[in-house]
């Protein structure tokens, strides 16, 4: 089921085109992440699907529902934007129980979001007061307020800590279980190789790649197999006459070989035929090497 669909919306400032005739669908129950460079067009494509601004053209769909017309879908949406400009004459639980009434969220909720992000002592303090990190964590709790359906957050892991970050990846993964939509971008791509289902690749406001993290390195890196052994000689002697396996580099103890085509399966049962003791066997998921080819790439175009 599609939650989130964006279909061939434009944006522009002035001159400058923000987003170029972008189209995406958002699987329900999915966590999709929306990658890409500063300025690539993530932010303002996640305004527009919050309907915070306007598109030139273009159509977003909630749910079935047009935003713009019914802002009654909002209810089952939590937000987290890009540094969260928060009310600073409000204290962080004047906030959320502003929001729960919003939400038709109880007390409870409070207690509990509170607790989630560790912010129960300073919840009484003014907003004008807190940290960075402060400001981020109860942008989350009233992200989180209401059990919401689908989850939308610009670069959530801004200002947090470790720690916080580790928190809210469990509960993103809970959530996800549980059947919530999280759309998000982020920097962090640690976070989005161990949370996201799917990514988007944005460049210059057009999307240039869409499919799993596995995916994304295979198309910018190639089909690249980390192995670990002590029999150097016997593995050399085994990829010989593999017609698939396209160069082989040492690094670091550990061998980085590189294949024509996804023929891991036949790879392994090859060099196990063959007498090469493996203790590790593994896809090169260098995800941030992939990003910076696809950036280059993209800019090549």
């Amino acid at each position: 089921m599609k939650t989130i669909d964006v279909i061939n919306v434009t944006k522009t400032y002035g001159e400058k085109l923000a987003l170029n005739d972008v189209s995406m669908s958002v699987t329900g129950g999915e966590i999709t992440a929306i990658l890409g460079p500063n300025g690539a067009g993530k932010t303002t494509l996640l305004r527009i699907v919050t309907t915070l601004i306007y598109p030139d053209r273009g159509e977003i769909r909630i749910m079935g529902q047009d935003p713009f017309k019914s802002k009654e879908v909002f209810k089952k949406v939590g937000y987290v934007q890009e540094l969260p400009n928060l009310p600073p004459f409000m204290t962080g639980r004047e906030l959320l129980e502003f929001s729960a009434k919003l939400k038709g969220a109880n007390r409870e909720e409070i207690h509990r979001v509170l607790d989630l992000v560790d912010m129960k002592e300073n919840a009484n303090k003014k907003i004008a007061k807190y940290s960075k990190g402060m400001i981020q964590r109860i942008a989350l709790a009233e992200a989180f307020l209401g059990d919401p359906e689908i989850l939308i957050m610009d670069e959530p892991n801004v200002g947090t800590d470790p720690v916080l970050n580790l928190k809210v990846r469990e509960v993103l993964m809970e959530m996800r279980r549980g059947g919530v939509t999280v759309l998000m971008t982020s920097h962090e791509l640690e976070e989005v190789k161990r949370l996201a289902d799917k990514v988007f690749f944005i460049y210059r406001g057009k999307v240039f790649f869409e499919g799993t993290t596995e995916e994304l390195v295979m198309r910018f890196l190639g089909v690249r197999v980390i192995l670990e052994t002590r029999d150097r000689e016997s593995l050399i002697s085994a990829l010989k006459g593999l017609e698939y396996v396209k160069g082989l580099e040492e690094s670091n103890g550990k061998f980085v070989i590189e294949l024509q085509k996804d023929e891991r399966e036949e790879l392994l049962r090859e060099l196990v035929l063959r007498g090469v003791r493996i203790k590790a066997f593994y896809l090169d998921q260098d995800l941030e090497e992939a990003y910076e080819r696809a950036i280059r790439e993209a800019g090549a175009r």
